[in-house]
C-alpha cells in the first residue's frame, strides 16, 4: 500500500512554518483494492496501521490539543451497492485512528480528536483500488518535540508530556518546579470546593497538556514517570527545593 503525505504549515521537523499563523495540518493519502473493517484479521488491520505509522513516524513532534478529523472515500459506487466488497465505512474509522496515535503517530491518543467527518465520493472508474484521504487539522501552539519527550504524574492518574534531559540538572529544577506548581492549582481547587462550596476545576484543573496514564499506551513505558519516580531522579541529582530557590535568587531580572 503506497502511503503518501501532504503537510500545509508545518514538515516533518516543526509543526508549523510561518511562526504567525496557528493553523496546520496533515493529509495522508493511500490507496487499496478492499476495504480494511474492524471485522477484517487483525493482521491486515495491523499491516494498514504500519503502513501508515511508518511515514508518520518522520514527524519529530506530536500534536497536544485538539483536532478535527476528515476521512474522504473515493470508491466505486457499484461495487459498494452491489457487492459485499466494501464493508461499512463507519467500521474502518477506529483503526485508521489507531494509526494515528503513540509515539510513531503524530496525536498522544484519540480522546484529542473534537470533530470528525467522514464521506464518500464514487471514484473515477479508470482509477484502480479505492483512495481514502485523512485530514488533521490543528493549531500548532499545541505541540511537542518526540525527542526528550517524557510523561510526568501531576495528578492521580494524569500526566503531563514535557521535554526533559533526566541528566540536566537545570532542567530538573525547572520541572520540578513547574509540576509542583500545577500540584499547588489542584489542592486550591480541592480547598475552595470544600470550604467555599465552589467549583474552580474548569479554571483551575483542565489543560490540554494532560493526560489520563490510560491513553499513554502507544509510549515507551520507561519514559512515565509517576510522582514517586521522577522524585527519586530529582534526589540522585540534588534537586529539592532549596536549590531551586538558590538558583531563583541567582537570577539576574
Amino acid at each position: 500500500m503506497n502511503v503518501k503525505i501532504v503537510n500545509k504549515n508545518c514538515n516533518f521537523e516543526s509543526p508549523y512554518l510561518i511562526e504567525e499563523f496557528a493553523d496546520s495540518s496533515i493529509e495522508i493519502d493511500f490507496n487499496f483494492k478492499r476495504i480494511i473493517t474492524a471485522q477484517s484479521k487483525k493482521q491486515t488491520q495491523d499491516i494498514l496501521i504500519q503502513d501508515i505509522r511508518n511515514e508518520l513516524r518522520n514527524f519529530k513532534w506530536l500534536i497536544l490539543g485538539k483536532v478535527q478529523v476528515e476521512i474522504h472515500w473515493f470508491i466505486d459506487a457499484v461495487e459498494k451497492q452491489e457487492t459485499d466488497k466494501i464493508g461499512d465505512l463507519d467500521n474502518i474509522t477506529k483503526p485508521l485512528l489507531d494509526s494515528l496515535t503513540g509515539h510513531s503517530g503524530v496525536l498522544i491518543d484519540d480522546s484529542q480528536i473534537n470533530s470528525f467527518h467522514s464521506t464518500w465520493t464514487s471514484k473515477n472508474g479508470t482509477i484502480e483500488g479505492n483512495t481514502v484521504k485523512i485530514i488533521i487539522n490543528f493549531n500548532n501552539d499545541y505541540s511537542i518535540m518526540k525527542e526528550n519527550l517524557c510523561f510526568i504524574q501531576t495528578g492521580l492518574a494524569v500526566y503531563m508530556p514535557l521535554n526533559i534531559d533526566l541528566d540536566n540538572e537545570h532542567q530538573l529544577q525547572i520541572m520540578k518546579f513547574f509540576i509542583g506548581t500545577m500540584k499547588a492549582k489542584k489542592n486550591l481547587s480541592d480547598s475552595f470546593k470544600k470550604n467555599a462550596n465552589a467549583n474552580l476545576e474548569r479554571l483551575l484543573i483542565y489543560s490540554e497538556y494532560e493526560f489520563h496514564r490510560t491513553r499513554l499506551v502507544g509510549f515507551d513505558k520507561n519514559r512515565i514517570l509517576t510522582s514517586t519516580a521522577f522524585e527519586e531522579i530529582c534526589n540522585k541529582k540534588n534537586v529539592d527545593i532549596s536549590s531551586i530557590l538558590n538558583t531563583l535568587k541567582n537570577i539576574n531580572l
